[in-house]
């Protein structure tokens, strides 16, 4: 199934219906997410950024970006892993940027000192925490909003790793994988009937050796996009792998 939706978009046009949609983009760096906003910013949507990065690069991809979107709004913080602060820009700037969201695609970015040291429950815990809580809580709040204005909306959580180098690292990051998936199909089992979609893309599990993989960010950034169009409504729950 996953082949047959990446081979399709691959020769596909743009998506009509995608235009001017808005679409929230949360954790983007000059190392993640910039396909995935080059890729919905080529299909004329509005799109909202929001980035912990302030470098000459960002500035140069938004710039880019800008130049290729419908319209395009960017916001610098530097709290972009705490929940707090992710629930308040769900609940202000994410919505009133273009009154409202038809897709969220959160990047969930892990660095490789994430990975080492983690040898506790207490430490992994920390780091699943860390990592997915900030998501999940502004996924529900955007949820919420987009029940309220009758929005059949798309979610995805996308997890950005390295390489492990050990087997402890794999481990880490196998953990943070099984966290996802059960927390993607309890969230997509609360708003399925409401018409929402939510999804997730993780490094491939130590012993999955699967031909449908998602190869790098371009093959996410089409996914994305699938499960935004209305091709992509009945996909929900689903929690992809990537290498």
């Amino acid at each position: 199934m996953l082949l047959s939706i990446v081979d399709e978009l691959r020769s596909a046009a743009i998506y009509p219906e995608l235009t001017k949609s808005r679409v929230l983009l949360s954790g983007l760096t000059s190392r993640c997410g910039v396909d995935i906003a080059r890729a919905f910013a080529e299909s004329s949507i509005r799109l909202v950024i929001r980035t912990a990065e302030a470098s000459a690069a960002v500035d140069e991809i938004s710039a880019l970006l800008a130049q290729a979107a419908n319209e395009l709004q960017l916001s610098s913080t530097d709290d972009v892993d705490e929940a707090d602060a992710a629930v308040a820009f769900a609940q202000g700037p994410a919505q009133r940027a273009f009154g409202g969201l038809e897709a969220v695609i959160n990047m969930i970015e892990i660095h490789p000192a994430d990975l080492v040291g983690r040898t506790s429950e207490s430490d992994l815990e920390a780091l699943v925490s860390e990592k997915l809580l900030a998501p999940t809580m502004a996924a529900r709040i955007l949820a919420n909003r987009m029940q309220l204005t009758l929005t059949q909306g798309s979610i995805l959580h996308v997890v950005a790793a390295p390489t492990p180098r050990t087997g402890a690292e794999l481990m880490v990051l196998d953990i943070i994988r099984a966290t996802l998936a059960a927390m993607v199909r309890t969230e997509s089992q609360n708003w399925a009937d409401k018409g929402i979609r939510i999804n997730a893309v993780a490094p491939a599990n130590a012993l999955e050796h699967s031909d449908e993989t998602l190869l790098g960010e371009p093959d996410i950034a089409t996914l994305a996009l699938f499960l935004t169009s209305t091709k992509g409504r009945n996909l929900t729950g689903h929690l992809f792998s990537s290498r």
